[in-house]
């Protein structure tokens, strides 16, 4: 699977009340899949999760983490808990770094892996990167539990690797999760973001913006879009920090103009918004 990372950094803004009326945990379980499906199928990097009423930013953490880890760490890292109930019922995310081969002898010499510290001795480490013995990695690493990026450097006559970085990887290696610990206005207001979209449905349609937004998005190293919740507009959203959304952002697209339905929830807009946005860049 040869799925690159884009060339630019490519992160969404959710609100933390995504899920609020969603009335059983099976069903919100399954949203939040198809949210992580969906940032999956676009290569998002980062999904940053904003501050809302009601606030159920611990669940959304917790079950986003969750998918987005291999599956063969996710016995260490998360065990049995209440929340992950429903997590059965999601389909899997099947990027590079979620690999199928669990034979060591298959391994290729500079291939990355996803690992958790088992043990430490002396500086050298024993990680479990998913296959049926543990690889030997030496150099500073996490603590033992800790998940971690594994390159490998040998597979006999032992397995043998050495911990590596996220952005050492070409390949798209999942998302990461962050809550912005407030609303939406202040952490959009932060210059960490060279092009800011608000998904809107009260905003021209995005073929309208198609021509500036595509020369902006060419020279961007980073960008974020923004949703909003299922009970308040963005403007509703950021108006509780005074903010207006020409002060926060570039551009503000209805990525969905005059649908067959009468609602459009945020994971679909969310889909037609990074989908538009990938035929750009």
């Amino acid at each position: 699977m040869t799925s690159n990372r884009r060339d630019y950094k490519l992160s969404i803004a959710i609100p933390s009340s995504l899920v609020s009326e969603v009335p059983h945990q099976r069903e919100k379980t399954v949203v939040i899949g198809q949210i992580a499906r969906i940032a999956a199928i676009h290569r998002v990097e980062d999904i940053y999760v904003y501050r809302d009423v009601p606030d159920e930013s611990r669940l959304l953490r917790l079950i986003l983490n969750y998918i987005e880890t291999p599956q063969y760490l996710r016995k260490n890292l998360f065990g049995m808990m209440e929340e992950l109930r429903y997590v059965g019922v999601l389909p899997p995310l099947r990027t590079p770094h979620h690999p199928l081969e669990r034979n060591s002898s298959r391994l290729e010499t500079g291939e990355f892996r996803e690992g958790v510290v088992l043990s430490e001795d002396n500086g050298e480490y024993l990680v479990d990167v998913g296959v049926e013995t543990p690889a030997r990695v030496t150099g500073p690493g996490p603590s033992i539990g800790g998940r971690t990026t594994v390159r490998i450097t040998s597979v006999q006559p032992m397995l043998t690797g050495r911990f590596a970085k996220k952005r050492d990887v070409k390949s798209y290696w999942g998302y990461g999760i962050h809550l912005t610990g407030g609303g939406l206005g202040k952490f959009a207001s932060r210059g960490d973001f060279d092009l800011k979209l608000a998904a809107s449905r009260l905003a021209p349609p995005f073929r309208d913006l198609e021509p500036e937004l595509g020369a902006r998005i060419a020279e961007a190293k980073s960008a974020l879009i923004a949703f909003s919740s299922p009970r308040a507009r963005l403007q509703e959203i950021l108006s509780r920090d005074g903010l207006e959304m020409s002060e926060v952002f570039d551009f503000t697209a209805n990525v969905i103009p005059d649908p067959g339905s009468v609602t459009v929830r945020t994971e679909e807009v969310l889909g037609a918004a990074l989908a538009l946005i990938g035929m750009l860049r």
